[in-house]
């Protein structure tokens, strides 16, 4: 990735900082208030789940795949997912092709943390034959537009296109060979847990960073949250010291604002009907 000194100029962090001093920021959000959401399903054909998903101009699109195979030697009757994201070199000038960077283990790591530890699937359901054969969901996200805060646009688009997905239903056979069941069953989604990102600079905290802003950023603070108001993951990056007090502040905020995200996007009127 490009440095942000060689993207964002000296003149241009100042101006942000003075606005920031007057409790400003450049698109003339509050300090924490989120850009627009968009959100759209179902638009590729040959996936099982699809999300078409935007905060501001940053634009994330996920699938849903996939596949039967055998579970962990620790979980025999429990199904699998796992995440995967890729960055789309045209999705912005710092994006370069080649082996996942830094940036991409990170924001895999921390959305499956939120979808992990959210108790959000119910990895039961996704048993076929205990200790032989499971669904594994694959949920792959690819960023096609870098515009700020992609962990929070990357967690609503993994969460609609889980929820938006069908899968074939399975069965065994008198042979105890796995085949399919005739039908299709939605990937069973017990909470839906959601990111919160707040980026620090200097003394001020802000939501939901856009690029200007997530460049001179001296440190972030993602909270996911699931729907019963629980924090199930917290990711802090960069060299921002972030105080006790702080942390308990902005934990809370992010509940709120969870909730009130779940309640905009209303992400459960995805699922189909089968």
């Amino acid at each position: 990735m490009m440095e942000a000194s060689k993207i964002i100029s000296t003149i241009e962090k100042q101006y942000i900082i003075n606005l920031l001093n007057k409790g400003k920021r450049l698109d003339n959000r509050g300090l924490l208030e989120y850009r627009p959401i968009s959100v759209e399903v179902d638009f590729i054909p040959k996936a099982e789940g699809s999300a078409d998903v935007r905060i501001g101009k940053t634009r994330i699109m996920c699938g849903i795949k996939y596949d039967v195979g055998t579970p962990f030697f620790d979980s025999p009757d429990q199904g699998v997912a796992t995440c995967m994201a890729e960055f789309v070199p045209f999705a912005s000038p710092m994006f370069e092709s080649g082996p996942p960077g830094m940036q991409a283990i990170e924001l895999v790591r921390v959305v499956d943390r939120g979808i992990r530890h959210g108790d959000c699937i119910e990895y039961k359901k996704l048993c076929i034959k205990a200790g032989e054969s499971v669904y594994i969901i694959f949920i792959d996200l690819y960023i096609i537009d870098y515009s700020g805060n992609l962990i929070d646009t990357s967690a609503i688009a993994a969460m609609a296109a889980l929820l938006s997905a069908k899968i074939p239903t399975a069965k065994v056979n008198n042979k105890g060979d796995v085949e399919w069941g005739g039908g299709y069953m939605t990937i069973p989604i017990k909470q839906i847990p959601l990111q919160v990102t707040f980026g620090k600079i200097g003394d001020y905290v802000i939501l939901d960073p856009s690029i200007a802003e997530e460049l001179i950023l001296d440190g972030s603070l993602s909270i996911a949250v699931e729907e019963k108001g629980n924090i199930c993951s917290i990711q802090k990056s960069g060299i921002a010291f972030w105080e006790t007090d702080e942390i308990i502040k902005y934990s809370k905020i992010a509940v709120e604002k969870s909730n009130e995200l779940r309640k905009q996007l209303n992400l459960r009127q995805y699922i189909p009907k089968i």
